[in-house]
């Protein structure tokens, strides 16, 4: 290759850079620095509209602040907000009920710093962004530094001096587009967190704004108000138990006597019922006791009316042996006495 053609093809890297550089920076103006600027003129705006309406009629300032918050990238928030507020009704001296918005959360918790201006702004990739543009400055560098190594002739004197003028050259680009993206880094980096710091100042006074406007201690208010409801409800709920009490005395007589009634009752049946049962075994005892004992009573009463009669008849059997034994003998001793 020509000389002229090496040199071109080396100032490729750094033009690169230079190029990726000054879209970065359009980028950054566009993206970063125009609507930040826009949205610390929004909250400073607001924030001073807030606090002359801290002023007003209480009744006004959720209308107005509402107003104020229309038609703006922070109405969604304020919506957010809105739901957050407790609308309490008061009678001021003149006897007239007032409705006025008292505060049931910090402001800071729907206007935080990440709801306001880390996300519509992209904080967390403006803050990376000088890493990104110091690291591509640091590839242009080793890019033309290969570029000029691999074009090097060592051949005879003449080209070795010529690669090394080349590549003193390319070195020397290389560096220079280097050292622009870290000028242009350390810029942006410096850049940014200065417009952060004043977002974070304007956030910071609209939420003091909003923390004038409208009064916060709605949780003491309602504990206060419990606690009243709570005696109240003690108190009520004492009469009543009285009231229940007197109620169900009459009712409770009522039932004891029922009961009682009732009791009597089943002690009578159960009475009835028990000597029922008592008469029933009596009588099935009585009969199986007549069953087991009639029997041998009567064979009983047969042996002793056989052993009676048999006593009986035993002195006439006796007399008429003795008289037929008289008889024997007398006809005996007349057959004797005859021849």
């Amino acid at each position: 290759m020509q000389t002229t053609e090496l040199h071109l093809i080396q100032l490729l890297p750094p033009a690169v850079v230079l190029i990726i550089l000054v879209a970065a920076c359009y980028y950054f103006y566009s993206r970063y620095v125009t609507p930040s600027r826009e949205l610390r003129s929004l909250l400073a705006k607001t924030s001073v509209t807030i606090r002359s309406m801290s002023d007003g009629d209480e009744g006004m300032r959720r209308i107005g602040a509402a107003k104020v918050f229309q038609n703006t990238p922070l109405e969604s928030v304020w919506k957010d907000f809105a739901k957050t507020l407790h609308t309490q009704t008061i009678s001021n001296s003149e006897s007239k009920r007032v409705r006025k918005s008292r505060l049931t959360v910090p402001v800071s918790y729907c206007f935080s710093v990440a709801t306001v201006i880390d996300r519509p702004l992209g904080v967390d990739y403006f803050k990376h962004l000088p890493g990104i543009l110091t690291g591509i400055g640091i590839i242009g560098t080793f890019s033309g530094l290969l570029f000029g190594l691999s074009n090097f002739d060592a051949s005879n004197v003449e080209q070795m001096n010529k690669s090394v003028a080349m590549l003193l050259a390319g070195v020397r680009d290389a560096f220079y587009a280097s050292a622009a993206a870290i000028t242009v880094a350390m810029v942006i980096t410096h850049w940014e967190k200065l417009l952060y710091r004043h977002c974070l100042k304007s956030l910071d006074d609209l939420v003091d704004a909003l923390n004038n406007l409208f009064e916060a201690g709605v949780g003491e208010e309602y504990l206060a108000t419990l606690v009243h409801h709570s005696a109240n409800s003690s108190d009520q709920a004492k009469s009543l138990k009285d009231e229940l009490i007197q109620a169900m005395v009459p009712v409770i007589r009522q039932l004891e006597t029922v009961q009682t009634q009732q009791l009597e009752g089943l002690g009578e049946v159960l009475s009835q019922a028990l000597n029922e049962s008592n008469r029933r075994l009596a009588t099935q005892l009585e009969t199986a006791l007549i069953r087991q004992v009639k029997t041998p009573i009567e064979e009983m009463g047969r042996n002793l009316e056989n052993r009676i009669s048999h006593i009986r008849n035993s002195p006439q059997d006796l007399a008429l042996k003795v008289i037929r034994a008289r008889q024997q003998e007398g006809g005996a001793e007349l057959t004797t006495e005859a021849p």
